[in-house]
């Protein structure tokens, strides 16, 4: 009896130990650690609208009235993911760094990107706390998972290790049924055919070198026919597109300037009044449908009163890093004026700059105030850029800095070597909005042009 009790009590404190033994190695923190020693720690995951980094608890709220915002803490419209982590790397030296995070479903047919936000709080510069938000992931699946690329001045990595995230919001979903295509919308005069749409396409940039068929790597390719009064035309095309499933995933794509993308990348490709919009991030293609808002905008041939003309505005000596201080108005002394279709433009100097080698890409620079902020719809464009020849200037827009209700465009100045004046038209124009509901095909992997 003693030995059979001795045995059970054995096997018990066995049956403990593996148990656990079992949960320690199940609740340890995730780590993922990059070739130069540097890692990210996964210390929390979140879903909701209130949140907060793992050491910071919400105040009590005095009677009456709402809680205080804790340090680090925010809030969301939605309900929302939130992976809350530790980045911790060498910050000596000139040393830079910055991680991108990808989310996965176990497939690997297609993911989405998202960088850390600062709300953690007392972050120290190489050891950081930082909120991962996630307005898309794989909702169907019990779990997905979370790769992380990382950015120095050694080049890129992507890590081979993988989070593990379990599904904050289970549950059923409807479905939504697709159109078939080609599928033609209109908005006023704009006609808009959608007539494919395929994801897993390659694109003409790349976020994993080591592995092309990786969805890092790959984008969503919408082919257009687009007709105004009737006509094919050619100089509309999308500048934001807003992209849906049943599920409650949602990312938009948008333009920002001239050039520049926001929450993605995205070019366009016309080709016998075929337009080619391939862009990045789409969502998962085993929905049965994507609903797609294309906002189009007109990129030529503005209507007179759209458009403003400055002519020989001079182009005067000055610094970069002068001209790169918005607020110093004694460098960037507003030089013509104006009042167009609702809104207050301002043209500030023009320079050249005098502190920067010969091959800079930044030569010189203009920048453009435009008040009060843009209505959804409505968009700035620098239509025309001479100097005082009529040649055209070699140009790119890098960027807006918005301060109050007022935003600035920044717009790079190339090749402009003995220029002293230039003529420049903007236009404020309306753009066109078509919605889709189809359902997204994937491309053969090493299959795509």
């Amino acid at each position: 009896m003693k030995t059979k009790i001795l045995l059970w009590s054995v096997v018990s404190l066995l049956i403990i130990s593996l148990a656990v033994g079992a949960f320690w190695w199940l609740s340890r923190p995730q780590v993922i650690t990059f070739s130069d020693d540097a890692k990210v720690t996964l210390l929390a995951v979140q879903y909701g609208k209130h949140h907060a980094p793992p050491s910071v608890k919400m105040p009590a709220a005095p009677a009456g009235r709402p809680p205080a915002r804790a340090r680090g803490t925010f809030t969301t419209t939605n309900d929302t993911l939130v992976l809350w982590v530790r980045q911790e790397y060498d910050s000596s030296g000139n040393q830079y760094h910055n991680f991108q995070y990808y989310a996965y479903d176990k497939a690997g047919t297609a993911c989405v990107q998202t960088y850390g936000r600062n709300y953690g709080g007392n972050n120290r510069q190489g050891n950081d706390v930082v909120a991962v938000q996630f307005d898309a992931f794989p909702r169907r699946e019990g779990k997905f998972y979370v790769r992380v690329q990382e950015s120095d001045n050694g080049g890129q990595e992507m890590s081979d290790q993988k989070f593990v995230v379990a599904n904050p919001s289970p549950g059923s979903f409807t479905k939504w049924t697709a159109e078939p295509l080609p599928a033609t919308k209109d908005d006023g005069d704009l006609t808009v055919t959608l007539t494919k749409l395929t994801v897993g396409a390659t694109l003409a940039i790349t976020r994993n070198q080591d592995n092309p068929d990786d969805p890092a790597n790959k984008g969503v390719q919408a082919v257009f026919h687009v007709e105004r009064n009737g006509k094919p035309v050619t100089n509309w095309e999308p500048v934001s597109v807003e992209t849906s499933d049943a599920t409650g995933n949602q990312l938009t794509v948008n333009r920002v300037g001239d050039n520049g993308w926001q929450n993605g990348w995205a070019n366009y490709n016309w080709a016998n009044d075929e337009d080619t919009f391939a862009y990045q991030f789409g969502l998962w293609p085993d929905e049965p449908a994507w609903k797609l808002k294309f906002e189009f905008s007109q990129n030529s041939d503005f209507a007179d009163n759209e458009l403003w003309t400055v002519s020989n505005l001079p182009l005067v000596p000055g610094r970069q890093r002068d001209f790169n201080n918005v607020r110093n108005s004694r460098t960037n002394a507003v030089v013509a004026e104006t009042d167009l279709n609702g809104f207050h433009l301002k043209i500030l100097q023009a320079v050249q700059f005098t502190d920067v080698s010969p091959n800079n890409y930044q030569q010189g620079g203009v920048l453009i105030q435009i008040s009060p902020d843009l209505a959804e719809g409505v968009r700035l464009t620098l239509a025309s850029l001479t100097d005082d020849q009529t040649n055209d200037i070699t140009h790119s827009s890098y960027g807006t800095y918005r301060t109050g209700n007022t935003t600035t465009y920044r717009y790079a100045l190339r090749d402009i070597a003995g220029i002293t004046n230039i003529n420049l038209t903007l236009a404020v124009h309306k753009s066109r909005f078509v919605e889709f509901t189809a359902k997204p095909v994937l491309e053969a992997a090493n299959d795509n042009n």
